[in-house]
């Protein structure tokens, strides 16, 4: 006989996976579409018959519910564990992002869909612009706290730089080469920025060039030439 714990965990472990296959259905299909272009129908197609309709409709009442939900997830998602080096931190959670637009299609959802002029008025993108914002400029508080940074840095006004020329940086690459070289294109965006923030010494002590991806994620670049070159 199967014990009660058990009975009750198989439920909610199927419905965290139902949650799971419609989130990666409705990335894919966002990424390719757009929110204008996507519908419901699509989104459900794409499961492969793995989620109901009445499955989805339990989760998300809506594709406005289901692309707010993709977008709410971006800052979570790419947050690492805290590091010793703030600034350190602050890079590879960069190339952290860079890692998920090439191997998430909710991150790259989340992406399109943040810069998405088609957008219904109950989602706001730029909640997800501030909430990256907060957390670069607390990584760079806490960096100038612990003698990494400059302690004249505005670190709000920085933090909300970063956040910009990154998702630019970001979405350029998309247009160039469907992001094959953003890894670079992030090293030098680093070699330019770390200069003005870092304390003199320190620059040398930050690992910001192109293989940083690789050394962070072995295994998934291994696999792919395009995605080794962080």
């Amino acid at each position: 006989m199967t014990p009660p714990h058990r009975r009750q965990r198989a439920p909610q472990e199927r419905s965290l996976r139902t949650v799971e296959d419609i989130r990666e259905a409705a990335g894919e299909i966002f990424d390719e579409c757009g929110y204008a272009g996507a519908t419901l129908k699509m989104i459900l197609d794409r499961t492969g018959g793995r989620v109901t309709k009445g499955g989805l409709y339990h989760h998300f009442e809506s594709k406005e519910a289901l692309a707010k939900d993709i977008l709410e997830m971006q800052v979570p998602m790419s947050v690492l564990p805290p590091q010793p080096m703030k600034l350190q931190e602050l890079v590879d959670t960069s190339y952290f992002y860079v890692h998920l637009l090439l191997t998430s299609p909710i991150a790259r959802a989340g992406a399109r869909l943040a810069m998405d002029g088609s957008l219904p008025p109950g989602i706001d993108p730029a909640e997800i612009f501030r909430a990256w914002s907060v957390h670069a400029a607390s990584l760079l508080r806490q960096a100038a706290e612990l003698g990494e940074a400059r302690r004249d840095l505005d670190v709000d006004a920085i933090g909300e730089i970063l956040v910009g020329a990154y998702s630019g940086i970001q979405q350029t690459s998309k247009a160039f080469d469907d992001r094959k070289e953003l890894p670079r294109r992030i090293s030098l965006f680093w070699r330019l920025i770390l200069p003005g923030i870092t304390v003199p010494g320190l620059l040398s002590r930050i690992h910001f060039s192109p293989d940083r991806l690789g050394l962070l994620f072995p295994a998934e670049t291994s696999k792919a030439p395009m995605k080794k070159g962080i």
